[in-house]
């Protein structure tokens, strides 16, 4: 197996999910390894990123890291070119599945966050076709949810899937994940599933998983995907991901 590609997700891997400063030393490193890998003077194959984040976050990363290839953003609903500065949807998304996301974010406003049972929740801002909920205290997430699934079965025009990670709760696109747009990236690219790795640490990142050869995680990661990763670093977020890129696998 010669790796091609190696896909990393951002909240829990390259930075903490918890809103607190970054590892700069850490990040630093990071950035140095994939300027590295872009202008292929490493032993690593080139890096991109595939995230919850809306595009101009993952545009500024982009730009720090020297990432050359397309990115994933908005949990594979949206993907970004940087050397083109082109943002479109991935093929899965429809003006339809566009309307009924909107119409359960209005829920989501009018419902849901005013709720005391849910204080302190908030809508991330900046992102055109997925929905993330953030709260300091994710035990909120089961009642929450259960009341987006009861709107959702009530709504015919509204697709999606609810998933959570360690902060946030998810909305995303029925048929429209970080595997679908994995899958569109490498074959615009040219790059075979047996050439590309994946770093994950959420459900959410279970379809990136499926659409690579070699996926690895970092200490952090839920149990889930411990469970599906050929590797689990036995350090966390992106301590775990500089240890992961030092793995044989990875090598040109």
């Amino acid at each position: 197996m010669s790796i091609r590609i190696i896909v990393s997700d951002i909240d829990g891997c390259i930075s903490p999910e918890e809103s607190v400063a970054w590892d700069l030393d850490g990040f630093a490193e990071l950035a140095r390894l994939s300027r590295a890998a872009s202008a292929g003077t490493s032993f690593l194959p080139p890096m991109t990123l595939c995230t919850g984040r809306p595009q101009p976050y993952v545009e500024a990363l982009m730009k720090i890291m020297d990432i050359r290839l397309p990115a994933i953003c908005e949990n594979g609903a949206v993907i970004y070119d940087l050397p083109e500065n082109l943002a479109q949807y991935a093929p899965n998304v429809t003006a339809g599945k566009i309307a009924g996301l909107r119409h359960l974010r209005q829920f989501i406003e009018e419902a849901i966050l005013p709720a005391p049972a849910f204080t302190g929740s908030v809508l991330q801002f900046g992102k055109e076709a997925q929905l993330s909920v953030f709260s300091k205290d994710p035990s909120i997430f089961p009642a929450m949810r259960g009341q987006l699934d009861a709107f959702v079965s009530a709504h015919s025009d509204v697709q999606v899937v609810i998933s959570a990670s360690h902060f946030y709760l998810n909305i995303s696109l029925a048929g429209v994940d970080k595997g679908s747009a994995i899958r569109k990236v490498l074959g615009d690219l040219k790059i075979g599933r047996d050439e590309a790795a994946g770093i994950g640490d959420t459900e959410g990142d279970l379809p990136l998983r499926d659409a690579v050869a070699f996926f690895a995680c970092p200490a952090n990661a839920t149990p889930d995907v411990k469970k599906a990763a050929h590797y689990v670093s036995p350090y966390p977020s992106l301590r775990g991901i500089l240890d992961i890129l030092r793995r044989p696998e990875l090598r040109r």
